[in-house]
């Protein structure tokens, strides 16, 4: 038994070290995208800057001197993370090359986003079968599910900031591009070219306001917050023994309870994303 246990501990450190580089992976690939737009449109409203009629040198070089530096960033970023994907680097000593010539050529030690999905996959079955050839006993199961359920709490935390970052990120285009475009149609009356901007600005306000309606980014991140907060209490309450757990004397009684009650808020999670993937109008026929 002391084997088993100790071919699932390892089993399980592997596992979280591929969910780690997985999350980098997808961190980068995110990235990558978000430089591979902005890069392009910080380039073309530079462009679009220098055939603004009666537009002072001053003010083109005050926005030039900060733009550009950006834009380049942008542009470079995007380069070197479509030519470099992958997770985490299985090399840690020994970089082969730089920088630029992993850039240029690629980095063979990132393994790719679908290798590690495989290998995760592949982790995942084979912690399957050693729990089923082996007939562990359910206790070390629950006890494995009740490990495994603190790393879910730290997946769900951080799918809820990406929704907060992009809910944020798109409130804040709302606000300031409402102002901007009150200023902006202002200003218009002297500038007629100005008016062009004013088109953009209301037409950028209008995306984000619809995506924030469609998406229920909002909503997404408050529904993973509460869920992972409610299996965090749930796993305090069952170490110290208090809550549901007070009145429980035996460890794998609480296990048991501990493990139900968890499956259960994973449950409602699903569910509710489930309702939250589906077109606004199905929703309200649901409701």
């Amino acid at each position: 038994m002391t084997e088993i246990n100790d071919q699932l501990l390892l089993l399980n450190h592997q596992i979280r070290q591929t969910e780690h580089s997985l999350t980098i992976a997808r961190k980068r690939k995110t990235w990558s995208n978000v430089s591979l737009f902005l890069g392009p449109v910080f380039i073309l409203l530079l462009y679009i800057l220098l055939w603004i009629p009666n537009l002072s040198d001053s003010i083109v070089v005050a926005i030039y001197i900060p733009a550009v530096p950006v834009a380049l960033s942008f542009a470079l970023s995007a380069f070197y993370l479509k030519r470099t994907p992958g997770g985490q680097p299985t090399q840690r000593h020994g970089s082969p090359g730089s920088w630029l010539s992993r850039a240029i050529h690629g980095d063979p030690r990132r393994p790719s986003e679908g290798d590690l999905e495989l290998e995760l996959a592949r982790l995942r079955d084979t912690r399957k079968l050693v729990v089923a050839r082996e007939d562990v006993p359910a206790k070390v199961r629950r006890v494995t599910y009740k490990e495994d359920a603190y790393s879910d709490v730290d997946q769900l935390r951080s799918e809820s900031r990406g929704y907060r970052r992009v809910n944020n990120a798109l409130q804040g285009i709302i606000i300031i591009g409402s102002l901007a475009a009150t200023g902006v149609s202002g200003v218009a009356a002297e500038w007629a070219e100005l008016r062009w901007a004013t088109l953009g600005i209301t037409f950028l306000v209008g995306i984000s306001s619809g995506f924030m309606g469609y998406f229920k980014y909002k909503e997404r991140s408050f529904y993973l917050q509460q869920t992972a907060d409610a299996i965090e209490s749930e796993w305090e309450a069952v170490e110290i023994g208090v809550g549901r757990y007070k009145h429980i004397d035996n460890e794998e009684g609480r296990l048991a309870e501990f493990v139900e009650e968890v499956h259960r808020l994973k449950s409602e999670q699903k569910k509710r994303q489930q309702n939250l993937e589906q077109p606004p109008e199905s929703r309200n026929s649901a409701e």
